[in-house]
């Protein structure tokens, strides 16, 4: 009874407050009801790009507008007079629009604004071309480290902190200078090297013990391209380490490896992406960048939803050399074959950027000497712009492995393969080789050789 009292006692004075403080008061205390978003024509979408271009389709992409929400839908409209005249027009609810009715080599305009029940934003344009992205001119100088035999290493084989962990001992043979001395004795071209990682805050890995192994790959005449893994979640963070790396005394270029998918939205990803490769190609302007990237069929086929909507057009401006990672080894059926799955990653490739892409194939991840004689076997077969090649890692490759490899340093860039000279390693550590010629007549009686089976293979 008492709580009813004090209730009615509350809401009689509330009845005696002046009526000018009874809005200040209701204001304190804001319902649903009394809340309500005013709607608002849609802002410019954001971010607009073609994202890929062949001569019997134009895919682009965008980003939602910051301003209009909720969206009903986007016009999409073509010209083929610059904008001039409009002849088609298509409404469309995702943030990305494909079109096959192009005719072949034609530009056209492409204008897309987002509705809703207010109305119709703003006109974004871009002018695309119903045809394959031009290679990017560079000089031959430039393409060089991209030629013939490359070996892979990342940080955890190298880098000392991980070398001696249990988790990688087991697996890892420790990268050292002996290391490179013996790639190189194998008839390497190319050391492809980790020098940074999107965590912590070094720029660099370990920066003195990577200038050892720098200056090692220098005294063995090797071409050392440098490479890295942004995350994209900080653009000029990605951009430092990166050009850091491409810069360290004795790199020769770079690579970006493009994998993460930290940033969720596939449009926002790109955005980020393609403003960290003009960035990198503005600053690098005389190196060939290279792009390490998944595989056409890992992206269309096999798991879409990893990188929707890839700016295979976009990204060739800014990377001269395509490195798809043809990791067979992950595949299932007929495409678990070094063969048939380099050639078919070398064909999708083709189908976004056209015969005229410039390759360097990475093979992996295996030991089996067979199957990396078969990657090389379509390599050749695929004729000109696959202008080199090698397996991703050497710190796991086995001795079949290496020597079915060293037909890969014959590639002239023309997708021919030159006379190769025997080439016996010198490095022996970790394979044992059997000899090329029958020992010298003794005295005392020749030990029983070894079976085939009973040779080192790792």
């Amino acid at each position: 009874m008492r709580k009813h009292l004090r209730l009615a006692a509350l809401l009689g004075a509330l009845i005696l407050l002046p009526t000018a403080l009874l809005p200040a008061f209701a204001a304190s205390k804001p319902t649903r009801a009394t809340v309500k978003l005013s709607l608002i024509e849609p802002s410019a979408v954001r971010g607009l790009m073609a994202v890929d271009t062949r001569p019997d389709r134009i895919t682009l992409g965008w980003l939602a507008p910051s301003k209009g929400l909720p969206f009903d839908s986007y016009l999409v409209m073509w010209s083929l007079d610059g904008g001039i005249t409009w002849s088609s027009d298509q409404r469309v609810t995702k943030t990305s629009f494909s079109t096959t009715n192009v005719e072949s080599g034609t530009a056209y305009t492409f204008a897309v604004s987002a509705s809703n029940t207010k109305g119709t934003g703003p006109v974004s344009m871009i002018n695309a071309s119903a045809s394959y992205p031009t290679p990017l001119p560079v000089s031959d100088a430039a393409l060089v480290p991209y030629q013939g035999l490359g070996f892979w290493i990342d940080m955890y084989s190298w880098r000392k902190v991980h070398v001696k962990s249990k988790k990688f001992t087991a697996t890892y043979q420790p990268f050292t200078c002996e290391s490179i001395d013996e790639a190189a004795s194998y008839g390497a071209r190319t050391l492809f090297i980790q020098t940074a990682m999107p965590v912590g805050s070094a720029t660099i890995l370990d920066p003195e013990y990577l200038a050892q192994l720098i200056s090692c790959a220098k005294r063995n005449n090797l071409y050392v391209v440098a490479w890295y893994y942004p995350q994209l979640l900080n653009v000029n963070l990605d951009f430092t380490r990166a050009v850091a790396s491409a810069r360290l005394p004795g790199v020769d270029s770079f690579a970006l490896d493009i994998e993460s998918r930290k940033v969720g939205e596939t449009f926002e990803r790109n955005k980020r992406l393609i403003e960290l490769s003009d960035r990198l190609h503005a600053a690098l302007p005389d190196m060939a960048l290279a792009a390490l990237t998944y595989t056409p069929y890992n992206l269309d086929v096999v798991q879409p939803n990893t990188w929707p909507y890839f700016p295979w057009a976009a990204l060739a401006k800014d990377f001269a050399v395509w490195q798809p990672m043809t990791y067979w080894n992950v595949r299932t059926g007929e495409l678990a074959r070094g063969a048939a799955y380099t050639t078919h990653t070398i064909n999708g490739v083709r189908v976004h950027l056209g015969p005229e892409a410039r390759l360097n194939v990475v093979g992996g991840l295996s030991g089996n000497g067979k199957e990396v004689v078969g990657m090389v076997d379509s390599m050749q077969l695929a004729g000109p712009g696959v202008i080199g090649g090698g397996l991703y890692q050497w710190s796991q490759m086995s001795c079949a492995a290496k020597n079915a490899q060293l037909r890969i340093n014959a590639f002239d860039g023309s997708g021919s393969l030159r006379s190769l000279p025997a080439i016996a390693p010198k490095y022996t550590k970790f394979c044992t080789l059997r000899p090329t010629s029958p020992p010298a007549p003794s005295a005392t009686p020749a030990p029983t050789a070894l079976p085939e089976s009973a040779t080192a293979t790792s």
